[in-house]
């Protein structure tokens, strides 16, 4: 198994940041977090990750929730970039991320900036089960 990259790295935390109780046991799940198998194209992305052993699973009520409220402004990349973390059962599953248009992924990400499409993100999706 591979390494998380710099660029997947900062969109995890990215993703991830914020004060619900989900996101912070998500955040749990980082350390020991491996990267199962990954696919690129010039345009896109997807890694898929798997949790160490003694992660805690996050509380949360679907069974699978998708963060995609993430986007990029990358010098070189007009269109920018967006971000997709699918969360499988309370588990970190995979991260996704793609360009706008046809445009390629430059090869130097310096200068990248993320930012949330809302401040006030709904993350309704991440709230525990009704008992």
């Amino acid at each position: 198994m591979s390494e998380l990259t710099h660029l997947e790295q900062a969109v995890l935390h990215a993703l991830l940041d914020g004060d619900h109780p989900a996101l912070v046991a998500l955040r749990g799940q980082l350390p020991g977090l491996s990267v199962v198998h990954r696919v690129a194209t010039p345009t896109t992305f997807s890694t898929v990750l798997r949790p160490g052993r003694a992660s805690p699973r996050a509380p949360v009520a679907a069974s699978r929730v998708v963060l995609d409220d993430l986007h990029a402004d990358v010098p070189g990349l007009p269109g920018g970039a967006a971000f997709a973390l699918f969360v499988d059962d309370g588990w970190l599953a995979r991260l996704e991320g793609s360009t706008f248009g046809r445009e390629a992924w430059p090869d130097d990400l310096a200068g990248l900036t993320l930012h949330h499409d809302d401040p006030e993100r709904d993350l309704s999706d991440l709230d525990p089960p009704l008992e």
